[in-house]
Protein backbone atom coordinates (compact mmCIF):
# COMPACT_ATOMS: atom_id res chain seq x y z
CA UNK A 1 0.00 0.00 0.00
CA UNK A 2 1.42 3.36 -1.02
CA UNK A 3 0.47 6.70 0.41
CA UNK A 4 -1.26 8.93 -2.08
CA UNK A 5 -1.20 12.70 -1.93
CA UNK A 6 -4.70 14.17 -1.88
CA UNK A 7 -5.20 17.61 -3.38
CA UNK A 8 -7.26 19.39 -0.72
CA UNK A 9 -8.26 22.11 -3.19
CA UNK A 10 -10.08 19.46 -5.22
CA UNK A 11 -12.34 18.80 -2.21
CA UNK A 12 -13.82 22.27 -2.61
CA UNK A 13 -17.20 22.28 -4.36
CA UNK A 14 -16.46 25.57 -6.10
CA UNK A 15 -12.68 26.04 -6.02
CA UNK A 16 -12.74 29.34 -7.91
CA UNK A 17 -15.46 30.90 -5.75
CA UNK A 18 -17.12 32.37 -8.84
CA UNK A 19 -20.84 33.03 -9.15
CA UNK A 20 -23.54 34.10 -6.75
CA UNK A 21 -25.46 30.80 -6.37
CA UNK A 22 -24.21 27.64 -4.66
CA UNK A 23 -20.99 27.36 -2.65
CA UNK A 24 -19.48 30.60 -3.90
CA UNK A 25 -17.59 33.22 -1.93
CA UNK A 26 -20.44 35.69 -2.44
CA UNK A 27 -23.16 33.29 -1.25
CA UNK A 28 -21.18 32.04 1.73
CA UNK A 29 -20.33 35.59 2.81
CA UNK A 30 -24.01 36.53 2.85
CA UNK A 31 -24.96 33.25 4.52
CA UNK A 32 -22.51 34.06 7.33
CA UNK A 33 -23.80 37.61 7.65
CA UNK A 34 -27.42 36.47 7.89
CA UNK A 35 -26.48 33.83 10.47
CA UNK A 36 -24.76 36.48 12.59
CA UNK A 37 -27.79 38.77 12.35
CA UNK A 38 -30.11 35.90 13.30
CA UNK A 39 -27.95 34.93 16.27
CA UNK A 40 -27.77 38.56 17.45
CA UNK A 41 -31.55 38.91 17.11
CA UNK A 42 -32.10 35.70 19.09
CA UNK A 43 -29.71 36.85 21.78
CA UNK A 44 -31.39 40.27 21.98
CA UNK A 45 -34.80 38.60 22.22
CA UNK A 46 -33.43 36.36 24.97
CA UNK A 47 -32.39 39.44 26.95
CA UNK A 48 -35.80 41.08 26.45
CA UNK A 49 -38.01 38.04 27.15
CA UNK A 50 -35.81 36.13 29.59
CA UNK A 51 -36.32 32.93 27.57
CA UNK A 52 -33.50 31.05 25.87
CA UNK A 53 -33.29 30.81 22.09
CA UNK A 54 -34.76 27.27 22.02
CA UNK A 55 -37.50 28.23 24.49
CA UNK A 56 -38.51 31.09 22.21
CA UNK A 57 -39.54 28.56 19.56
CA UNK A 58 -41.23 26.25 22.06
CA UNK A 59 -38.47 23.71 22.80
CA UNK A 60 -37.99 23.52 26.58
CA UNK A 61 -36.46 21.16 29.11
CA UNK A 62 -34.37 18.13 28.17
CA UNK A 63 -36.02 18.07 24.75
CA UNK A 64 -34.14 21.23 23.78
CA UNK A 65 -30.81 19.63 24.57
CA UNK A 66 -31.74 16.55 22.57
CA UNK A 67 -32.77 18.66 19.58
CA UNK A 68 -29.52 20.63 19.73
CA UNK A 69 -27.44 17.45 20.02
CA UNK A 70 -29.35 15.81 17.15
CA UNK A 71 -28.85 18.80 14.85
CA UNK A 72 -25.16 19.00 15.74
CA UNK A 73 -24.67 15.29 15.15
CA UNK A 74 -26.59 15.40 11.88
CA UNK A 75 -24.48 18.29 10.65
CA UNK A 76 -21.22 16.56 11.55
CA UNK A 77 -22.34 13.26 10.00
CA UNK A 78 -23.34 15.01 6.79
CA UNK A 79 -20.02 16.84 6.54
CA UNK A 80 -17.97 13.69 7.25
CA UNK A 81 -19.95 11.70 4.71
CA UNK A 82 -19.60 14.38 2.04
CA UNK A 83 -15.84 14.68 2.44
CA UNK A 84 -15.38 10.90 2.73
CA UNK A 85 -17.10 10.43 -0.63
CA UNK A 86 -14.97 13.18 -2.18
CA UNK A 87 -11.76 11.57 -0.83
CA UNK A 88 -12.74 8.16 -2.19
CA UNK A 89 -13.51 9.65 -5.61
CA UNK A 90 -10.17 11.47 -5.61
CA UNK A 91 -8.33 8.28 -4.69
CA UNK A 92 -10.13 6.36 -7.44
CA UNK A 93 -9.17 8.94 -10.05
CA UNK A 94 -5.58 9.15 -8.78
CA UNK A 95 -4.96 5.37 -8.79
CA UNK A 96 -5.23 4.74 -12.58
CA UNK A 97 -2.89 7.67 -13.33
CA UNK A 98 -0.23 6.31 -11.00
CA UNK A 99 -0.44 2.76 -12.38
CA UNK A 100 -0.17 4.05 -15.98
CA UNK A 101 3.25 5.61 -15.30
Amino acid sequence: MTATKIDLKALNVNPTGDGIIGFSNFAETWNGRMAMIGFAAGLANEIVTGKGILAQIGITGAGGLLVALFLTGFTIATMVGYYAIKVVKLEETATPQESAS
